[in-house]
């Protein structure tokens, strides 16, 4: 009795929270209790990190919603901040769209990304849980919104936009030996995608388009997310 509950309690607060648009704002995962403990990259080589990344895969996201072919290109502005450019392209009209923003090294493996005015850079939201920095990157991101709730995302990097399987492997290792969720993860279209030169300048490609299916995310990944949490 104590556990079913707890358990209307919580489904009780996530709904409340989604008709306030707490999590619903960003379509991050929603999860009980606290944000747990994670082991980020030690010895993290900011350097070595430059450059693209595509995105393999991530938990539900709505800035990403019906785009594909997205990556991120990680620049250096100086010795505590990043430039960072998130692109994709749109699976309905093919027009390309990116957005500009910076990564401030807050410690080891821990940046505070910022794509807004205003939006506070004291507090990483952007942890790297593991990476070879040749071939995968784990990306981690937890807040806690109340003390019973707290909201998740996660991201799989890739180096090339079709990866092997022994690299998406390793990356998921990372996220076992955290115990974080996997069962959230949607993979994302790296289909029919325009080249990149290593600046992240778009050569082109034949055809962007290509009939790819809209994301179920509304009607089947959120509900599912909730549900399962």
């Amino acid at each position: 009795m104590i556990q079913q509950r707890s358990g209307l309690q919580f489904l009780l607060l996530i709904g409340l929270l989604a008709g306030s648009g707490v999590f619903l704002a960003h379509a991050q995962v929603p999860f009980p209790g606290q944000c747990s403990e994670v082991k980020v990259v030690e010895d993290f080589d900011v350097e070595a990190y430059l450059g693209i990344w595509y995105e393999y895969s991530k938990y539900p996201f709505a800035f990403e919603i019906g785009k594909k072919c997205i990556y991120a290109n990680y620049s250096i502005i100086d010795n505590e901040t990043l430039s960072v450019v998130n692109g994709g392209i749109n699976r309905l009209t093919g027009n390309p769209s990116d957005i500009s923003g910076t990564a401030k090294v807050i410690g080891p493996a821990r940046l505070a990304v910022a794509f807004f005015p205003g939006q506070q850079t004291t507090r990483a939201n952007y942890l790297v849980l593991g990476t070879d920095y040749e071939s995968y990157s784990v990306v981690y991101s937890c807040t806690n919104v109340t003390s019973l709730l707290n909201i998740k995302i996660v991201w799989i990097l890739t180096r090339e936009r079709e990866p092997t399987a022994a690299t998406i492997a390793a990356a998921k290792q990372v996220l076992a030996d955290n115990k974080i969720s996997q069962s959230f993860l949607i993979d994302t279209l790296q289909s029919k995608c325009p080249k990149l030169d290593s600046n992240g300048t778009d050569l082109g490609a034949e055809d962007l388009t290509g009939g790819d299916p809209i994301d179920a995310f509304v009607g089947t990944v959120l509900p599912n997310a909730i549900e399962k949490a």
